[in-house]
């Protein structure tokens, strides 16, 4: 009786261990099909950290106002509006004389900002404004496109139509043919990576340098890019026959 409960337990493990397989239980092939799309970038996001330190907490929080408020003066002179323009809650930390000795020496008051330009016109403006500012930091610029939903559909549609032409040439390489999709995932976003999936502002190509007309001005060193590279991925699961 022993014997026969430990071949019964043995028989449920393994099933247990066969009905967990992610794999599925049919012929199958799985292929990743891919679309890529360069397009002429209209909109851009612009994050940047104003930070001030004084010996008192209120000096530091106050010239971080005061450097908000004219930021808020030049944005509205080339056109954005407050709506396009994020700004987090002021941060403040305490600074140390050192790490053994934690006497205040003073203060720090920062604070986080995103701008949306929905037009590149003043791009390299509010880029050459911002790097002349002793007390901004942290200037990063991605761009954009106001056809991302349009361009997104579009390049599923041709990511699908690659993975079945990769699939029917795998199948028949092999002899088979496929039948019917089992399942189909893709990942998408405006990521900060150019990876294997979705949309990334970073993958981009600076043609001609596109800066202000008088070259001695130093803002015409900025640049903007000819175009931002899009890319789609889709994974599909075919079933295969003979």
């Amino acid at each position: 009786m022993k014997l026969a409960t430990r071949i019964s337990s043995a028989v449920l493990l393994i099933s247990s261990s066969v009905a967990a397989s992610p794999l599925p239980d049919f012929p199958f092939i799985n292929v990743t099909g891919e679309a890529k799309l360069d397009v002429a970038p209209d909109k851009a996001r612009i994050q940047f950290m104003i930070r001030h330190t004084a010996e008192r907490a209120d000096a530091a929080t106050e010239a971080v106002y005061k450097q908000g408020s004219d930021l808020m003066q030049f944005l509205a002179s080339v056109g954005v509006s407050e709506a396009d323009i994020d700004a987090a809650q002021i941060n403040k930390e305490a600074l140390y004389k050192d790490y053994n000795d934690r006497a205040i020496t003073g203060y720090e008051a920062s604070q986080p900002i995103t701008v949306t330009l929905n037009q590149l016109t003043h791009y390299i403006d509010v880029m050459d404004y911002l790097f002349k500012q002793e007390n901004v930091f942290s200037i990063n610029g991605s761009f954009d496109s106001s056809q991302r939903e349009e361009l997104e559909t579009k390049l599923s549609q041709q990511a699908g139509e690659d993975a079945r032409r990769r699939a029917d040439r795998l199948a028949g390489a092999q002899g088979v043919k496929i039948s019917t999709v089992f399942a189909i995932t893709e990942a998408g976003g405006w990521g900060q990576l150019a990876g294997d999936f979705g949309f990334s502002g970073n993958a981009v190509s600076f043609g001609a340098m596109r800066g202000k007309a008088e070259m001695a001005d130093s803002g015409a060193n900025l640049v903007l890019p000819r175009h931002i590279t899009l890319q789609k991925s889709v994974n599909v699961i075919y079933k295969i026959k003979p």
